[in-house]
């Protein structure tokens, strides 16, 4: 697949085009995921509530429910989620706004792009994950239910970013063309249908997961090699931010990789593989 032009945008911090961005060490695993539910782990997000944990839940046919972990890979309960279904779950994010702490769970997932509309929902996410307990339910903040402008689409990609309160979707294709959308953030427990929007087109290997970085500043796409990142100033939309090169990020060679998060320091990436045992990858700066 032909790789990307070089990186011309805004490097990791927000700080202005032409300064140095973060250097990433090889990436490594760092523990295998002990509950064996976890079965086809399709989206990653690290904790806001509690240091040193994760989320993750698996692809189409399961549950509607998310499984919490640590960096030792070590089960810390599984989550139902309220008042959800599980269609087809296919990416997840985590983020905070004015002190609120939130997941959130993406059921984008249709590979003959014929769902009359798709899903996300957004969470509360509970403090103090310990594995002690019975875990609670989780409370569904929000449903929305949306559709894409101009028709069907299949989707893998799914970030929430806090400070444009948008979630961006990244499509998914078997060619190197696909497209970026925006809609709004609903924090509203009945927000109504929403129509999500195109704002860019992206030269792309097949993409299968994505984040963004809690200061809303920088947009990682994954793909089943390496990972591309796009950076925007604190004053441009994301259509501004996708018509520039992206950053290529070397990722760890792994099984059906279909997830990606930032770690709580914004800079770390950690993955996992849809492939059992599941590892947990990371790639962390040089020198960390």
């Amino acid at each position: 697949m032909a790789s990307c032009p070089p990186w011309t945008g805004t490097p990791a911090g927000g700080t202005p085009a032409g300064a140095d961005p973060v250097a990433y060490g090889k990436g490594r695993e760092i523990a295998r995921l002990a509950n064996p539910a976890i079965t086809e782990s399709s989206g990653i997000a690290c904790s806001r509530t509690t240091p040193g944990v994760f989320w993750t839940h698996n692809d189409s046919g399961s549950d509607a429910r998310l499984f919490a972990f640590n960096l030792k890979g070590e089960d810390l309960g599984s989550f139902p989620v309220q008042g959800a279904t599980a269609q087809d779950w296919e990416d997840m994010g985590s983020f905070s706004i004015a002190g609120r702490h939130f997941l959130m769970v993406a059921d984008v997932g249709d590979n003959k792009m014929h769902r009359a509309s798709c899903t996300l929902y957004i969470l509360q996410e509970p403090a103090g994950i310990t594995g002690q307990g019975r875990p609670q339910p989780l409370a569904l903040v929000a449903r929305q239910e949306f559709t894409y402008e101009d028709g069907a689409h299949n989707c893998e990609s799914a970030a929430v970013d806090p400070v444009r309160r948008e979630i961006v979707l990244v499509t998914k294709t078997s060619d190197a063309t696909c497209k970026a959308f925006v809609l709004p953030l609903p924090l509203d427990k009945n927000p109504g249908k929403a129509v999500a929007r195109p704002v860019a087109t992206l030269t792309l290997p097949t993409t299968s997961a994505m984040d963004i970085s809690p200061d809303g500043l920088r947009a990682l796409v994954l793909t089943y090699g390496d990972a591309y990142e796009y950076a925007r100033q604190p004053d441009e939309a994301w259509g501004k931010a996708f018509s520039r090169p992206p950053r290529v990020i070397k990722m760890p060679a792994r099984a059906q990789g279909e997830s990606v998060c930032y770690g709580s320091d914004g800079v770390t990436i950690y993955l996992s593989s849809e492939r059992v045992p599941t590892p947990l990858l990371e790639v962390a700066p040089m020198g960390k």
